[in-house]
Order: C-alpha cells, then structure tokens, then sequence
C-alpha cells in the first residue's frame, strides 16, 4: 500500500512538471511598431508554427512647393531665381532581412521649377524626374527612438530650357549615383518626427562640352559627354525632415524638403537648389511575408 501511494505521488508531480513546462512554452506576444504615432498592432508569435512577424509598409504621397535656384553656363551666366513644385511618392517597408532590421526604400519623384534671371526679362523652365531605391539598417531602435544608417541607388533624367537662347535653348540633364544616406526618428505622444540626409559619392553624369551643340552630338561627336562623377565635380546633398501628425482616423505629415546639386564638368558649372515645404499623407499597410516553399511531394503518399 506504501509503494502504490509512493508511486501515485511520483506519477502527479510528473504530470505538474510536464503541465508547467506546457505554459511556459505557450503563445508568445509580440509588440509590432507602426510609423503612426498612435498605432501599435498586437499579434501572436507561436514559435511552434513558425508565424513570421508582419511586415509594415508606409506609403505616402507628398507635395512641396518653395524656392528654386537655377545655373548654368552652358546657357547663360545668370542665376535664375523662382519657384518649385515636387511631386513625390515614397514607400518604406520592413524587411525579413537582417532579422527583420533592414527597411527598403523606393522614391518616385518629379521637380518642376521655373525662374528669372535678375532683370526679370528671361526666363528658365527645370523639369527633372527622379527615381531613388535602396534601404536601411537600423542601428538602434527602441519603442521612441530609431537610428539607422544605408544606401540608395538613384537615376535621374530632365531638361533646362532657356526662352532667350536661340541656337541652344535647353540642355539635358542625366545622371545616376549611388548614395549614403542617414535617417532617425522619434515617436513623441502625439506626433513623430523623422529626418534623413542623402549624399551622392558616385556614379555617372551626362555633360557637353562647352560649347558643343546638340547637333554636333546628334552627328557622332559624343567623345567625353558621358563622365565618371564623384566629390571632384558633383556635390549635392538632400535634407528631408518631417512630422507625422494623426488627426481623427489619418494622419497629415508636413515638413520640410531641401535639395541642393551643383557640378563642374567641362568648365561649364551648374546648380540647381530648393527649399520646400512639404504636405503629404502616410497610409500604412501590414503584410505577411510568405514561409520559404517545402518539398511536400511524398507526403501521404
């Protein structure tokens, strides 16, 4: 009778330690940030069904208007000075890379710019579009604070036209850059802000000589008009600091946006500067990344 009491006992502190480590093992849950202020997504991590983490993606679409800053000396040795217009769509996304520490960044943007020398009797007209894609790996993040530090590929293609100028009226623009880039936010309780500075350091730019038509390039005369570019004869720099504000059920992000490129290839030196003001709306979206295929073929066979 003592060896069956002895025995039950041993049997129910089996069963409370396998019970215990049942709980222990339970769902997990896992606190998914968004980049509006005001959201948090809840979600069940179950490692024993290998759940992956959703993947949160902001889009936005955005306007700006400021002051531009045109030269060029292909087409004339004034500053033109006028307004800007730039129409941007922009996605960041989180990424399953890096254990999900890699944020993708794709751009789609367009600058029209128009301005007059300073005796207001001759005018420039800039249209230049613009598309950027890359990302960044974020150093530190915490619930309030992210820092993060990457690379963008951009190509760039557009025209200056001058309405003085008769036999060269415009000149073209292109040129493609691999750029750093620095970008940090911070989620205050109503608002966040986030900032982000890109520098090109190389690439490839289009340029004619001075004093070389189109015309004379049209023919075949287009030995050196496609240049390697770096700091010796491109610098820009790229400075976009916004504030994303939720109001009601949307959020309303506006800042500022400033863009400033200038070159010297050919002893023809140009530039080309905005400050903006930017207004704009983020709309998030959460998606699931697919599991990696498996080779079920045999099962239940």
């Amino acid at each position: 009778m003592k060896s069956k009491s002895i025995w039950l006992l041993s049997y129910l502190l089996f069963c409370s330690n396998i019970f215990a480590q049942m709980k222990e093992d339970s769902l997990k849950a896992v606190v998914i940030e968004s980049y509006a202020p005001q959201k948090r997504t809840i979600i069940i991590d179950d490692s024993s069904l290998h759940v992956p983490l959703p993947l949160i993606t902001n889009n936005t679409i955005t306007a700006s208007i400021g002051s531009a800053n045109m030269y060029d000396t292909y087409l004339s040795p004034l500053e033109y000075k006028g307004f800007s217009i730039h129409l941007m769509y922009e996605q960041m996304r989180r990424t399953t890379w890096f254990n999900y520490k890699f944020y993708k960044q794709q751009v789609f943007e367009l600058d029209l710019s128009k301005g007059d020398n300073p005796a207001k009797n001759a005018t420039e007209y800039w249209a230049l579009a613009n598309y950027r894609i890359g990302g960044h790996y974020s150093l530190y993040n915490t619930d309030a604070f992210r820092f993060g530090i990457g690379g963008l590929w951009d190509i760039n293609a557009g025209v200056l036209y001058n309405e003085r100028n008769g036999n060269n009226p415009a000149t073209a623009r292109g040129y493609t850059n691999l750029n750093l880039s620095l970008t940090a936010s911070y989620k205050f309780k109503w608002f966040a802000v986030r900032w982000q500075m890109d520098t090109p350091f190389m690439g490839m730019l289009f340029s004619p000589k001075y004093g070389q038509s189109y015309y004379e390039i049209s023919l075949g005369n287009s030995v050196g008009v496609v240049n390697f570019a770096s700091l010796h004869n491109q610098r820009a720099l790229r400075n976009y600091l916004t504030v994303d504000v939720p109001i009601h059920k949307y959020t309303i992000r506006v800042g500022y946006l400033g863009s400033w490129y200038q070159t010297k290839v050919h002893d023809i030196q140009t530039h080309h500067y905005t400050n903006s003001f930017v207004i704009g709306f983020p709309i998030e979206s959460v998606k699931r990344p697919r599991e990696k295929a498996k080779n079920n073929y045999w099962n239940g066979y």
